[in-house]
């Protein structure tokens, strides 16, 4: 009787040992269970959708798109060239890490030459601050942040190029020099993080229209001028605007033949001492496609990225 407990305990024991622990998985099973982990996690930090804003480096307006077919994009447009140019990266989840703070991307940039990282940092609501690290051939690296806004229609880019680039390119090859043309770039409010999108059309005889387009909205605020209500001060041209309520005087200087330089207000009518906002602005000449070179500021930041 004593025999056979002592054998039914042995086997008892030599079957515990046997048994795989916590600590000792198959790594089959470590590697599902990760995997499991990483897709659980992108979905709550990085959800289908779509992200809209502007890079001043570069002057880009950029636009993420995370799609329920694994197909992902980062593309960048140029607003230099009234977005004529554009750029893309692509993505899907298992380029994509995510911790507790934030969603790293892992893929290359648009010519495939260069290794490109992207961090998503959770901002506001559905709104990210983004960082692109590339690493250059040179060893180093070239990182730039902007904030992207949530998306819930057509992108300002898709509906801008469906909307003028006709008219762009119409106005871009009649008008090389001198103060007309089609102009396009970057505005800022004061005591605003959010850069916004905004163009000129200016051509001699006709009303001036003056549009900003703001990341995330799904209009535009647009503004107008005559030609006779423009002031010349010191080198610079001043005029009154009618339209949206954004701005009510404006300011251009042209420091350069396809650059434009200038600051805005907006003050009530009724008590025209009040400022309610301010801001400033540059905008770059549109020149037709084949016309078109890199602007002589933005050459330097290519080079870097050589």
């Amino acid at each position: 009787m004593k025999v056979l407990i002592i054998i039914v305990v042995l086997i008892n024991v030599i079957g515990c040992s046997m048994q795989p622990t916590n600590d000792r998985q198959p790594k089959s099973t470590l590697e599902t269970t990760t995997k499991s982990s990483h897709s659980q996690n992108f979905k709550e930090r990085v959800p289908i959708g779509t992200w809209e804003g502007i890079s001043r480096s570069g002057a880009e307006f950029k636009v993420l798109k995370i799609m329920p077919n694994n197909q992902h994009s980062l593309t960048s447009y140029n607003i230099a060239s009234g977005m004529q140019f554009q750029k893309s990266v692509s993505f899907t989840n298992k380029d994509i890490e995510c911790d507790k703070f934030d969603c790293h991307i892992y893929t290359h940039t648009a010519d495939g030459k260069l290794p490109l990282k992207i961090t998503l940092t959770k901002f506001v609501d559905q709104d990210y601050l983004v960082t692109e690290a590339v690493w250059l051939a040179s060893e180093k690296i070239h990182s730039t942040s902007y904030g992207l806004k949530t998306v819930k229609a057509t992108t300002t880019p898709e509906r801008f190029i469906a909307q003028e680039t006709e008219k762009l390119t119409a106005i871009a090859s009649i008008h090389k020099n001198k103060r007309f043309g089609y102009w396009s770039g970057i505005l800022e409010i004061s005591n605003e993080d959010q850069l916004k999108f905004a163009t000129l059309d200016y051509q001699p005889g006709q009303e001036a229209t003056f549009t900003v387009y703001t990341p995330g909205l799904p209009y535009q605020a647009k503004m107008h001028f005559k030609p006779e209500w423009l002031k010349q001060n010191n080198g610079e041209l001043i005029t009154k605007l009618k339209g949206a309520s954004f701005a009510s005087e404006m300011t251009f200087r042209f420091p350069l033949k396809d650059m434009i330089k200038g600051d805005f207000e907006q003050r009530f009518e009724r008590y025209p001492e009040r400022l309610i906002s301010n801001g400033n602005f540059s905008l770059f000449r549109v020149t037709p496609l084949e016309d078109y070179k890199l602007p002589k500021w933005l050459k330097p930041l290519l080079q870097k990225l050589e």
